[in-house]
């Protein structure tokens, strides 16, 4: 039996396919993701204890600016539909990192969320890895790329974060309160700059502009 490769699809929870090889068309909606996220364990599961992918992501998105908090929310969003590889593994498999920036491309547009990733997400991403390593898995080794990171040099960030175990109903009710939250103000702030461009546009004085909102 042949097998075409654009029939490749796996159904998901809100009944929409998702197509590997057409990422973009698929009907990918954010329960989709809060739900297969929140029952995949960070570590390929290597851990004394659950940790989810998605309580991962949301405590990514407390120790970044409110510009960026969106997009770390949402910088894992492949994994809804790859599980969570170990990046040495992602990185032997040429194809798969291939297929993992297809898919965040795609999320990226559908979502709203900034694709590449920018510096200060990949950085937090980073942190949240070297916390959880210490205080999730308990592994107080040295890894290779990782020297500089110690425990000394991420402890700042752990009264922003809860690394306490989030069981998958937990986890997907607070991804999805996030989403909403950072949602509401990605499109308040866009409203703002569209009044703002507006008015400039009117020819009213930005001191008067600025002097209104003041008030």
């Amino acid at each position: 039996m042949s097998v075409k490769l654009d029939d490749q699809f796996i159904a998901l929870l809100s009944g929409a396919r998702f197509n590997y090889n057409k990422p973009e068309e698929s009907d990918v909606t954010v329960e989709d993701i809060a739900s297969a996220l929140s029952n995949v364990c960070r570590f390929s599961g290597h851990l004394p204890r659950f940790y989810s992918v998605a309580q991962h992501l949301v405590n990514t998105s407390r120790i970044v600016s409110d510009d960026q908090a969106f997009t770390a929310l949402m910088h894992d969003t492949a994994e809804a539909f790859t599980n969570d590889l170990p990046t040495p593994l992602k990185w032997a498999l040429p194809i798969f990192k291939e297929l993992e920036v297809s898919i965040e491309s795609a999320m990226g547009k559908r979502f709203g969320f900034q694709y590449p990733y920018p510096k200060e997400v990949k950085d937090a991403d980073t942190i949240m890895l070297i916390l959880e390593k210490f205080h999730v898995k308990g592994d107080n080794s040295v890894w290779p790329n990782y020297e500089e990171w110690t425990k000394r040099k991420v402890s700042k960030y752990l009264p922003l974060v809860d690394l306490n175990s989030w069981q998958p109903i937990r986890a997907k009710r607070e991804f999805l309160e996030r989403f909403d939250e950072l949602r509401r103000a990605e499109e308040m702030k866009k409203l703002g700059y569209e009044e703002l461009k507006r008015e400039t546009e009117a020819g009213i004085p930005e001191t008067e502009l600025l002097s209104t909102r003041v008030a």
